[in-house]
Order: C-alpha cells, then sequence, then structure tokens
C-alpha cells in the first residue's frame, strides 16, 4: 500500500538510521488515533488573524467537533492561539494548492492553515497542537527550513519572509498546554545537506514500507477547501 506523510509526519521521523525511521513510521500509521482531527481550530485561528479578536465568539462550541474530547481539544487550542493575533494587524491570504516534493514521485502536504502579512512581511502560519510526541525544538527547525527553502523563497522571491510556528503542545501528561511562539531567528536552522540527509532516510524507509506491505491501516486524508495547504 502506498504509504502518504504530511510535512510534520516526515519531520518527525527519526532519520539517524533506517530501522528507526521504519519502525516509527509503522507505529505511527498503524495507530487508531482519537477519531478527531483539528481543522476547526486551524479555522478559528484563521478568523482570528482576519480580524475576529473577540474571544467568546472564537471559543463557541457552535459548529465545532461534535466528538465531545475533540471539541474540548479544538477549543483549548483556539483558546490559546487565537489570542497571540489580538491588538495585531495581519492581512491573511491563501495560496492554491501547493506540495512538497521530496522524491521523484512523492508529495507530502504542507499543513499550512494561511499565510498572512504584517509590517511588509510575509509569513506561514504553523499550528502545532500535537500531544504526546509533538515536534522537538530541532524538529521545528528542520520544518521551518523547509517551509522557507522550499515554499517561501520560492513563491516570494525577493520578498521578506517568516514563518510563524504557534506550539501548544502538552509534552508531559497532566501537565497541561502551554503556549510558545516561534520564528526563524529563534531556531536552528538546518542546512542543504541535513536536510537531504534526513529526507533520504525518510524516503528509503518507506520504500521498503512499502515493499514489504508492513502497513495495513490507510489514513484519512484532511481535506478542507478554506485550508488549500492543509492536504
Amino acid at each position: 500500500m502506498r504509504v502518504s506523510l504530511s510535512l510534520p509526519d516526515i519531520v518527525r521521523v527519526p532519520s539517524f538510521n533506517e530501522d528507526a525511521a521504519i519502525a516509527y513510521v509503522v507505529a505511527e500509521l498503524e495507530q487508531s488515533g482519537h477519531g478527531f482531527n483539528y481543522l476547526d481550530a486551524s479555522k478559528r485561528v484563521k478568523a482570528a488573524y482576519k480580524g475576529l479578536h473577540d474571544i467568546k465568539h472564537l471559543t463557541m462550541p457552535q459548529g465545532i467537533s461534535k466528538n465531545k474530547v475533540g471539541q474540548k481539544a479544538n477549543l483549548e487550542l483556539v483558546s490559546l492561539a487565537a489570542p497571540i493575533s489580538f491588538g495585531r494587524r495581519t492581512n491573511v491570504f491563501d495560496l492554491e494548492a501547493r506540495r512538497f516534493h521530496y522524491g521523484e514521485d512523492r508529495s507530502a502536504s504542507y499543513r499550512i492553515p494561511f499565510f498572512f502579512s504584517e509590517q511588509n512581511v510575509i509569513k506561514a502560519y504553523y499550528l502545532q497542537p500535537r500531544k504526546g510526541t509533538p515536534l522537538t525544538l530541532d524538529q521545528v527547525g528542520l520544518y521551518a527550513s523547509i517551509v522557507k527553502k522550499f515554499l517561501l523563497d520560492q513563491e516570494f522571491y525577493g520578498e521578506s519572509v517568516e514563518v510563524e510556528i504557534v506550539d501548544v503542545a502538552e509534552r508531559e501528561k497532566t501537565k497541561g498546554r502551554s503556549t510558545k511562539v516561534y520564528g526563524l531567528s529563534n531556531l536552528d536552522i538546518w542546512n542543504d545537506d541535513r536536510i537531504n540527509s534526513h529526507l533520504r532516510v525518510v524516503r528509503a524507509a518507506l520504500d521498503y514500507i512499502e515493499a514489504q506491505n508492513l502497513v495495513t491501516r490507510r489514513r484519512r486524508p484532511l481535506k478542507d477547501r478554506d485550508l488549500p495547504l492543509f492536504f
């Protein structure tokens, strides 16, 4: 079965050797998940950056996931991430669907819910919601490095570009979520050799997994017409 990963999935894969990468991807794709996603939170945060600076309105339960656990998790994310936009003048916009090509026949979704401009700087926004296995700081650096090199620098050549990565993960059980905001200036940007080395291991792992048919569970893609770079 063909294996499809998003860019954040690719970034999480341990690449110190191929066996570790294979084991991680198989375990990740075979797990059942929680039966919900964070599309609702992403869309509400997008509305906040469009100028809806009203936390009560943004966290109304109407129209959000009917799954009780999913509703709680989505509203938690909104309550933490949306206020970061309050008091700022941000202009939100989208690009048509783009994918990150990391091999001859492999591509991945960027999972970017929107772009915005602020003080003549174009920024790609990413919301890190995951509990238990969020991106490490080094992995955040890899994600930012790829987005800048393969998306921002190409689509907005000659413009001032930036990333705004909002991490609202719970890194320790029972400790609750915390909020951190990252940009290019406070991340370790990966060089081309290091990026290519990581991607080479990921590709090799996926080739082996597919050849050996190690994954039998098909992951449903996240699609929403309001988030064109999300799938």
